[in-house]
């Protein structure tokens, strides 16, 4: 039977493994064989991983989200001074301003279509979009009373639960 400290240092190495992306997929699986103990002490090692690493999934969403917000308030900010700057350059008549840096210009408007009611335009002018998806679950009730072309049963893997 393996110490507590022995356990702990094959966790770790377990943990390491587990996130280390360069790693062959096979390298977690030689450990956790190459591990001592029994079958349930592993389990409860890859449960530990799997428990520990979804606080860092966590952590990474919400820095992602931080993230997002940041640049979209960056975006905003440079939409509104552009904004801005095209107001003032349209409202003084201004086209071009040039500075050893770069040069701004200000460029004419051109056409574009604004679509009042759709529904009253021709045909003609009108894309028809159509997605066509099997419905599963109507699918699945019908095998289960007998064939149907198309479609067949399969088993999907055996999931782990951990509570």
């Amino acid at each position: 039977m393996s110490t507590l400290r022995e356990l702990s240092q094959e966790l770790i190495e377990v943990q390491r493994l587990a996130t280390d992306p360069d790693l062959p997929a096979n390298a977690l699986q030689d450990t956790l064989d190459g591990m001592g103990g029994m079958f349930n002490e592993k389990a409860v090692s890859v449960v530990h991983v799997i428990t520990n690493s979804g606080s860092d999934i966590a952590e990474i969403d919400a820095e992602i989200k931080r993230l997002t917000d940041r640049k979209k308030s960056i975006k905003n900010a440079q939409d509104r001074l552009r904004e801005y700057l095209r107001f003032n350059m349209d409202a003084t008549g201004t086209t071009s301003i040039k500075s050893p840096l770069f040069s701004i210009t200000l460029a004419k408007g051109r056409d574009i279509v604004v679509i009042d009611n759709a529904d009253s335009l021709p045909d003609e002018f009108v894309n028809v979009k159509t997605t066509v998806t099997p419905d599963k679950a109507a699918i699945l009730k019908a095998l289960k009373e007998g064939p149907l072309p198309g479609a067949h049963f399969e088993k999907s893997l055996s999931s782990i639960r951990i509570k």
